[in-house]
């Protein structure tokens, strides 16, 4: 008698263990370009200013269901930035231009559909240093809220400009 409430005890509680969780956020791709402004500025005795590059941050997010998660915050470094979002309607996209980044296409498995997320500093503050390593978006997904961690991001390339 006692395996047999044992046995039942562990069967019903097994589902539970492997239950989906809510966050319906499966997979993040952040992205980086670093540009440097056009002309070589200078001081008032003519010493040449070097330049800060101008990096420019997105993430492609991968989500399931058909409602997109609510993105509360995305902090790199710990540092917050200001985003808006913007829903991809096609299933394959791609990083900066085709033909100058061709490893920067990815593919939604089925079910699945992209999400972008264009981030820019806070007034007042600058874009932290490429190639981040700690990324982290705080979204809001059926009342839970969940943290999805970024491993790091990739560069991509733009035409150059002149």
């Amino acid at each position: 008698m006692k395996a047999l409430i044992i046995s039942f005890l562990f069967l019903t509680a097994t589902p539970y263990c492997f239950a989906q969780n809510n966050c319906n956020i499966k997979k993040a791709y952040a992205y980086y370009n670093e540009s440097m402004p056009g002309a070589q500025r200078a001081d008032e005795n003519g010493n040449p200013i070097n330049p800060k590059p101008i990096v420019t941050r997105f993430i492609y997010v991968e989500y399931s269901g058909s409602k997109m998660p609510e993105i509360k915050t995305v902090l790199y470094n710990n540092i917050q930035l200001v985003f808006s979002v913007i829903n991809v309607a096609t299933k394959k996209v791609s990083a900066g231009d085709k033909k100058l980044n061709p490893n920067n296409s990815i593919i939604a498995k089925k079910g699945n559909s992209f999400l972008k997320i264009d981030l820019q500093p806070a007034e007042g503050q600058t874009m932290p240093e490429a190639n981040c390593k700690s990324i982290v978006i705080n979204s809001k997904s059926a009342g839970k809220l969940c943290k999805y961690y970024v491993m790091g991001e990739k560069p991509f390339a733009t035409p150059p400009m002149y």
